[in-house]
């Protein structure tokens, strides 16, 4: 009888060693998703900020926004349903270039023309960002793929030989404001001997962003091999959807 006592109470600490070390590798956290559902449209349309309000929320992340109200513009990140693969263009700057997208919601990024702007968690406190959908917009994917008059070139030239790429980088920020790291993402890529593999981002694509560890806020820079004297021609817009967090201890970890 004590024989099985003692059998019983070893498998129990074996038990107990176990959860632990499940729980310590996070296999027990809970992973959110900031999708833009939430968010309200009029309609299949988009939100660009015209009300002034300068930021959304979505999920447990604020997102900057800045409208210019004389000039009608925009930067940092508006939010949007639309998908379409055929209008090319600056007016077509709110779509994505996924035909399959639906009616989904999802968040569109253009760079202000000096510094960052960002998609912050609540203030001292950090998160573990374990990964995020990105797609080209349709203005940035049909101007590489086709060219945009005199402004931006086809990507791989006439001859489909030139080494040309749009690449994207994401940087997470600590508490403290410092960043920590960074993760690189290739939207298009011409870069290869054999042209056949050269591509264009078309659909929802999945980027693990696990490498930048604890973070407080994220910003996305967009880089191209295609640059004149203003900086980068290829348009410098994204799309991004479904980021997934893992809860991190409150307090600037």
């Amino acid at each position: 009888m004590k024989k099985i006592k003692k059998q019983i109470l070893a498998l129990l600490m074996i038990l107990v060693v176990f959860n632990a070390c499940k729980k310590s590798k996070g296999d027990f956290a809970e992973i959110k998703t900031i999708d833009f559902e939430n968010l309200t449209l009029s309609g299949l349309s988009y939100w660009d900020g015209s009300d002034g309000s300068g930021k959304f929320k979505s999920g447990n992340m604020t997102f900057d926004n800045n409208f210019n109200s004389i000039y009608g513009s925009w930067d940092s990140f508006v939010y949007s349903q639309l998908a379409d693969t055929i209008t090319s263009g600056y007016t077509n700057q709110y779509s994505v270039f996924d035909h399959t997208n639906g009616l989904n919601k999802f968040a569109i990024y253009y760079p202000p023309f000096t510094g960052d702007s960002f998609a912050s968690f609540p203030k001292d406190s950090v998160y573990l960002v374990k990964s995020i959908n990105v797609c080209n917009s349709t203005y940035a994917a049909l101007s590489m793929k086709f060219g945009d008059a005199s402004f931006a070139k086809k990507f791989g030239g006439t001859s489909g030989n030139d080494p040309d790429w749009f690449k994207m980088t994401f940087i997470g920020y600590n508490s403290a404001g410092d960043s920590v790291k960074s993760v690189d993402f290739f939207l298009a890529d011409y870069r290869f001997s054999d042209n056949s593999k050269d591509y264009i981002i078309h659909k929802w694509t999945t980027v693990d962003l696990t490498q930048l560890g604890k973070i407080n806020k994220l910003t996305f820079r967009l880089s191209s091999s295609d640059n004149g004297m203003w900086g980068m021609n290829t348009p410098s817009y994204v799309c991004v959807d479904n980021l997934k967090y893992e809860a991190v201890t409150p307090g600037g970890l």
